[in-house]
């Protein structure tokens, strides 16, 4: 499954030389646009070039221009020889993320053939020393495209600047605002419009309720055909939400449409209960599966990050709540009322009745509703990040979900998390728990299947988020505002 994406990434390439440079240069460089343009099929981006080199001042005011005009979103300057430093200081003026690019030499002896290496280094330093006026930064690549080096490092770059440029200019629903009570999940329309380029549509919970009852018979009978299709029903009990359930896909399904939203943040409680006599759960579910993120409790930072996750990887995201933690084998329990996905279940998810809906009333015990997607996840790698309602700072997590039935367990969607790496590196289960307790992260956790680790944090440098700081337990009280 694909993760929607509005637009492909738009790269550039231009070639600096000097003329007094021996090395065959247009092999050089006609061998990395060859590279490209294979690389852009395999990793589905757009790439233009420059057919000449940049040579003079004149030159490089054109290529700019040129890579204007293509709306580049990533221009690619290589050092195909040694070059002038004036040229890099009119390519840096490029609107796009940069990247300076040295080859290795093409001869083993006798007169240095490019001297690649050196002028990148110089563009580089130029960039910050000479130029700071821009607020300008690179990213560095070495090698030939079908180096591991240059490959996996341009990979990186590709899926992260690909996330950034398809969530700018983006446009969220927050359906009923927040569920009451989380506070920590507000956040400053502002600043997410200035960081992000992402607006939010405020609407309220009538307004959904309103399409849920003007859904037509045949457009709800479709979808429970689907429902039936893709879930096995818990029981009769169950079964008789299984129409709400469609109603309210089919209803969120407009929604997304006539506001075109690129995902929806939805208050699930208590107004799905007292009004429409339900739980969201497994609607959610349905609807995220099929490519409109919907995300529980209206929070709107954890779908911009799982936006994020999803353009990054090409795969569906999913929301979780931390629930525990085992010191004995360093693993997390990761746990949601519901919101099971095909994606990451082992099986096939069950649509069951919510564990707790409502309170207990003497004499007629537990409320019972339906429809949640209930799920274990499969062995699988997986990512957890998340950017923080501040959104000024984020953290990321890779791990493992482990099978293990000796461990607890329990009703909803939930899975045992281990092989735990903080920003890469190996971390106890005790200082994960006490960082994101002492650093204050909110309690929801996006989640993407694969490692994503490296991509995650280089779409936050170049969104200049500052990563929450690792903060080894301690049996003494510890406050973060000290720490630094």
């Amino acid at each position: 499954m694909t993760s929607s994406l509005k637009r492909k990434l738009r790269v550039g390439l231009v070639g600096l030389i000097q003329l007094n440079y021996r090395g065959n240069k247009q092999e050089v460089y006609n061998k990395s646009v060859e590279g490209l343009r294979k690389l852009s099929q395999e990793l589905d981006f757009e790439f233009y070039w420059r057919k000449d080199f940049v040579v003079t001042k004149n030159d490089a005011i054109q290529a700019l221009k040129e890579m204007e005009d293509q709306r580049i979103d990533f221009l690619l300057v290589q050092s195909t020889s040694f070059s002038s430093g004036y040229l890099i200081q009119i390519l840096a003026q490029t609107k796009a993320y940069l990247g300076l690019w040295a080859v290795p030499e093409i001869t083993t002896y006798g007169p240095l053939p490019l001297n690649s290496f050196c002028n990148m280094n110089l563009n580089m330093s130029i960039i910050d020393r000479f130029l700071p006026y821009l607020g300008k930064d690179a990213k560095w690549f070495y090698g030939f495209v079908e180096d591991e080096l240059f490959k996996r490092r341009f990979e990186v770059t590709v899926r992260a600047l690909r996330a950034i440029v398809n969530v700018k200019g983006s446009n969220y629903a927050l359906v009923g605002g927040r569920a009451p009570g989380f506070d920590n999940l507000f956040y400053d329309p502002r600043f997410l419009m200035s960081k992000f380029g992402v607006s939010v549509d405020e609407i309220e919970f009538g307004d959904l309720k309103k399409l849920f009852f003007e859904q037509s018979e045949s457009k709800v009978r479709e979808i429970e055909r689907e429902i039936r299709e893709k879930y096995f029903i818990g029981d009769e009990f169950v079964e008789g939400f299984i129409e709400k359930m469609a109603r309210l896909v089919c209803a969120v399904r407009e929604l997304a449409q006539k506001g075109n939203y690129d995902g929806l943040a939805i208050s699930c409680w208590p107004r799905f209960r007292s009004e429409l006599g339900m739980v969201p759960c497994g609607a959610y579910a349905f609807l995220s599966d099929e490519g409109n993120t919907t995300v529980c409790e209206g929070d709107i930072v954890s779908l911009l990050s799982m936006k994020i996750l999803e353009y990054i990887s090409d795969y569906p995201a999913i929301l979780m709540d931390l629930s525990s933690f085992d010191m004995s084998d360093n693993s997390i329990f990761l746990w949601h009322c519901g919101i099971g996905s095909k994606y990451y279940s082992k099986g096939q998810p069950i649509l069951e009745r919510h564990f707790n809906p409502g309170p207990y009333v003497e004499g007629k015990g537990w409320l019972e509703m339906a429809p949640v997607a209930s799920m274990k996840f499969s062995e699988m790698p997986a990512t957890i990040a998340r950017i923080g309602n501040n959104l000024s700072e984020y953290f990321v997590l890779t791990g493992e979900f482990i099978n293990d039935e000796s461990k607890p367990d329990y009703f909803g969607s939930r899975g045992w998390l281990g092989k735990l790496k903080y920003f890469g590196q190996e971390i106890s289960a005790l200082d994960l728990m006490n960082t994101l307790l002492v650093r204050k992260v909110e309690h929801h956790f996006p989640v993407v299947k694969g490692i994503w680790d490296n991509e995650f944090i280089e779409a936050m440098n170049w969104l200049q988020l500052s990563p929450v700081k690792k903060v080894p337990y301690k049996d003494y009280y510890q406050n973060y505002k000290l720490i630094e």
